[in-house]
This record gives structure tokens, sequence and C-alpha cells, in this order.
């Protein structure tokens, strides 16, 4: 498991640190500041960020308030879910918007495919079965919901919108409050799957116990 998390934590960070490198070097990109915020504008990298600290934190940090935060199975459901969704979204919707090439595509496989994968398996594989609550549904469209409202108010202030099925002023507020009624609806579907998937392995892991 240690050395599991070192590799994925380690490939969080250099997907995240090159992928922040550059953006910086983009045409019309306006300081580190400006950078750093319309870096964190992106679900992508807060959800990666969140794989990278869970992964690194409870083992340098296992008795911190974060490293025990971030260990509890409901709030790495939680992440799990947020994964899946980065995964599905990409390859459904913006694998092919851009052209990206060298290291742009470098940087959005590790962050797309690779670390959400690996921290599903890390979930499938070393927490806890049986610790998750129904309540982690609702708990885990507390940062969707914020982040929508982020993306409203940042998109209202500064005109400039991360993902173009939230874009106001391409598609307007009826269309975008419907993209974000579906996704919240994903959210809470994926969400529901891995709490039933959480308690369909602990009575598989209970009955082989039993034998």
């Amino acid at each position: 498991m240690v050395i599991f998390r070192s590799v994925t934590a380690a490939i969080g960070l250099f997907a995240l640190g090159l992928q922040f490198w550059l953006m910086a070097q983009y045409p019309d990109a306006r300081g580190l500041v400006t950078t750093a915020i319309k870096f964190f504008s992106y679900f992508t990298i807060l959800t990666n960020t969140l794989v990278a600290l869970s992964m690194l934190l409870p083992l340098i940090a296992p008795n911190s308030m974060a490293g025990r935060g971030l260990s509890k199975p409901s709030v790495r459901t939680a992440i799990a879910c947020y994964s899946v969704i980065v995964a599905t979204v990409y390859f459904v919707l913006l694998r092919n918007v851009g052209g990206d090439e060298r290291l742009e595509l470098v940087a959005d496989r590790l962050l797309h495919y690779i670390t959400p994968v690996m921290f599903t398996i890390d979930w499938l594989a070393f927490v806890p079965r049986g610790q998750v609550r129904w309540t982690t549904i609702a708990t885990s469209l507390i940062l969707p919901i914020l982040y929508g409202l982020w993306t409203l108010a940042h998109g209202a202030v500064t005109g400039w919108y991360p993902y173009r099925f939230f874009n106001v002023a391409r598609i307007g507020y009826l269309h975008t409050f419907t993209n974000f009624a579906v996704f919240i609806s994903m959210f809470t579907v994926v969400a529901l799957g891995f709490v039933v998937l959480d308690r369909v392995l602990a009575r598989f892991k209970q009955q082989r116990s039993s034998l």
C-alpha cells in the first residue's frame, strides 16, 4: 500500500506541476496569480490535488488533522467518485477538444486517466469495507455544488469559463443550469454506486471470513 500510494502521489504531483507550467506558458497567461486562479478553476485539477494529498498526507503525517481526515473511508469514497467523473467526462466530451500534443497530451492522460484509475484501484484494494455511510452521497455533492457556484461567479466577473458546457456567455444560463443539473445527477448516481459497492464487498468479505 505504501509503495502504491507513494507512486500515485508522485505521478499526481508531477502531472499537476506539468500542467501548471504549461498553462503559465500560454500566450494569454497574465501572471502567476491569474494562472493559479484559472488552474484551480478546473474540476480536474481540484480532484487531482485531492488525490495527491490523500495519497501523500496519510503516509507522511498520519496523525495530523488532514492525514486523519483524508484517511476516512467516506472522504476517500467521495474522491473516488470525483475521479470516475473526471475520467468519464474527459473521455466522452473532452478528449478530442483542443488538439493537445506532446507534453500537453502527457499531462492530460495523467490527470484524466492514470491518477483517477490508480485512486479507484486504491479504493478497491485498501479502503476498509462497510464503513461508508449513505450520507456520503449527500456530502460528496458539496464540492461539486461549490465548484459550480464558483464557476458561475468567477465567469460572470471575468468572462472566462473552464468548460464549454458551463460557458454562460456562449450557451446561456438555462442551458448551463441544465448541464449543471445533469452533472449533479451524475455525481449522485456514481456516489450511490460506490456506497452500494462498498456494502456488497463488505458482505462478500464477511461471508468469506465465516467459511
